[in-house]
């Protein structure tokens, strides 16, 4: 049997120090995937749907920028073999942060850490999971990695939640669609098709665990990695808020309390009432989680987004709506009605003024009022 140091020097692109920080069965685990993920990206990267992966001229570069993100994460005490979603969320606000640097000591050029986020999707690609990275970098400062919703868009989200995936009578169906629901709830509920009944029809229509999550946040504004650490006990029901504790919060070390509407707080009296009786929750306390029953990452969230969406029948236009979205719209719409940066500061938990400047701008309504006041001759 080899020895660790022969199975990292087999690595391609990689020496042993790039893997130090691995224990040598993890080691083993990493060296049997390294090979698949090259191949990978020499075949299928680009476009796994035409067969289509990078130059083999690029192959060294965009792995070496995939082991980055993976020493990001062992750097910070997260040894494991895989990279997560939310790891590679923190490793991209690292380099939006200039926290990761050249080894010269420089930040990266902005179109360097674009290829970084593209070489990391590429990874989730090959793992098959969704992943989209939380800034857009481009020519200049990192950038909002969405556009922001419309106050009406806000609310016709919300009110696709009551909808969303709601069967319909279960006697007023066909025998044929009817088995296609119970497949759709028994997968839902992690049971047998044979198990579901009519009174499991009921309950879905009564469901407020989307409802729930998605007016809270429109509250806070949350990033979507917050939303996989919250747990019940973070609630605080009488004074209508969720306190969050500096081991938890998401790129900073401060406790902060995050007011929540009367809307939210009903929705979520009922959620956690049914949560109780979830079978998915039963050694879980996370608020929520995803439809296999682990904590939500960014890929999950943008796909319910993205159903929702459709069930809103609201379209992009050209945008780039994506979970990031309300988080840009509400901190827009708090700055419109304040006028005041360190109250987006507060709402959505920055550190700096100067994150919190990126949401300072006109909402799409102040824009068309302009417009309209131009075209009146009212300025």
């Amino acid at each position: 049997m080899r020895d660790a140091s022969e199975v990292a020097a087999d690595l391609e692109y990689l020496g042993p120090d790039s893997v130090a920080p691995l224990t040598d069965q993890q080691l083993v685990l990493f060296s049997e995937i390294w090979p698949e993920l090259l191949t990978f990206l020499r075949e299928q990267a680009r476009n796994p749907e035409r067969n289509r992966g990078y130059a083999e001229s690029s192959i060294p570069t965009v792995a070496r920028r995939i082991i980055q993100g993976h020493q990001y994460q062992w750097s910070h005490g997260q040894v494991t073999v895989d990279l997560s979603p939310g790891q590679a969320d923190a490793f991209v606000h690292a380099l939006n942060d200039n926290e990761v640097t050249t080894t010269a000591g420089e930040p990266y050029a902005e179109g360097s850490k674009r290829k970084f986020c593209e070489a990391i999707a590429a990874y989730f690609r090959y793992r098959e999971i969704e992943w989209e990275p939380p800034i857009r970098f481009g020519s200049g400062d990192g950038a909002l990695s969405s556009d922001p919703f419309t106050m009406e868009e806000r609310e016709l989200l919300m009110q696709a939640t009551f909808e969303f995936n709601s069967p319909p009578n279960y006697k007023s169906v066909s025998p044929e669609e009817r088995d296609r629901w119970n497949a759709y709830i028994a997968q839902r509920k992690g049971v047998k098709k044979t198990e579901i009944g009519p009174s499991d029809w009921d309950r879905l229509q009564q469901d407020w665990e989307v409802p729930a999550l998605i007016s809270t946040a429109l509250d806070i504004g949350p990033r979507a990695e917050l939303i996989s650490r919250l747990t019940t006990g973070l609630v605080n029901f009488a004074e209508e808020e969720i306190q969050i504790p500096s081991e938890i919060a998401v790129k900073n070390n401060q406790e902060w309390d995050c007011e929540l509407s009367s809307r939210s707080v009903r929705l979520l009296e009922r959620w956690f009432e049914q949560r109780e009786n979830t079978k998915k929750y039963d050694d879980s306390k996370r608020i929520w989680l995803n439809r296999v029953g682990n904590p939500h990452h960014s890929g999950t969230l943008n796909t319910l987004l993205r159903n929702l969406l459709a069930e809103a029948e609201i379209t992009s236009s050209g945008r780039r709506l994506t979970w990031h979205s309300i988080r840009h719209s509400t901190g827009m719409y708090v700055y419109k009605q304040k006028e005041d940066i360190s109250w987006v500061a507060e709402v959505l938990r920055h550190q700096s003024l100067e994150a919190a400047r990126k949401y300072a701008h006109p909402t799409p309504e102040s824009k068309t009022d302009l417009i309209e006041s131009l075209q009146r001759g009212d300025i």
